[in-house]
């Protein structure tokens, strides 16, 4: 079955290059890292593993695919005609090119989508609390986490955040509706607040960055990785 799959794939890539379109791995060289295009949010963690996934389950998000053409069906990612050289410009503009990624570190985000489905139903006729899993839906599409999400895998929480000067207290807070930590500068390398939501999302392709922040002595594994 894996040759059948491989064959398919590579007479589908090859019809494609002569179509103008390059894959991705192409397109990235070899050894080249899939963090540029993570941070920058062009492509996402997929919700499951598949026997016969590439790019480690990294699969293009909706700002992505104005670049990048998912093909479900191979397990292929090509870049569209006339945009390898708009993507390579657009991937400098990765916000922290010096991070900490490895490829095999991120998860399958289906346990997220399936927390965001439960506040969903959980929130009823509850317009505010159904706006809020929608609104988070909506980010775990782009590439981003829930804070919630990264502390039940990591153990680093709000906490830490606070020890590290990546927030402070919220001495104004409006209601239990909004959050009850603030970024300063530094945090909001690492994260986006969704105030009015009660949201705090890591950004994409930072969870590693900040567990590495967070628990230098936990992360040390991954980060060292080659």
């Amino acid at each position: 079955m894996s040759a059948l799959v491989f064959e398919a794939r590579w007479n589908r890539i090859q019809r494609s290059r002569e179509q103008g379109y390059e894959e991705l791995g192409d397109f990235l060289g070899r050894f080249a890292s899939l963090g540029p295009l993570v941070r920058c949010g062009l492509v996402r963690k997929r919700e499951e593993w598949s026997e016969f996934q590439r790019y480690h389950g990294y699969i293009p998000t909706e700002a992505g695919e104005k670049f990048l053409l998912y093909i479900p069906d191979k397990e292929l990612v090509l870049v569209r005609p006339g945009k390898s050289a708009p993507l390579f410009l657009e991937l400098k503009n990765d916000p922290a090119p010096n991070a900490h990624f490895k490829e095999t570190y991120a998860e399958p985000t289906k346990a997220q989508f399936a927390a965001m489905e439960e506040m969903r139903v959980n929130a009823g006729r509850d317009s505010w609390r159904a706006k809020r899993a929608d609104l988070l839906r909506q980010y775990l599409l782009r590439g981003y986490m829930d804070i919630r999400a990264f502390t039940k895998r990591t153990g680093a929480g709000e906490g830490g955040l606070l020890r590290e000067g990546l927030a402070k207290p919220r001495v104004d807070r409006v209601s239990d509706q909004h959050l009850n930590i603030e970024l300063t500068a530094e945090g909001t390398t690492f994260l986006t607040p969704l105030d009015d939501h009660d949201l705090l999302l890591v950004n994409p392709g930072m969870e590693l960055p900040l567990f590495n922040r967070l628990d230098p002595d936990k992360a040390e594994y991954w980060c060292g990785l080659p």
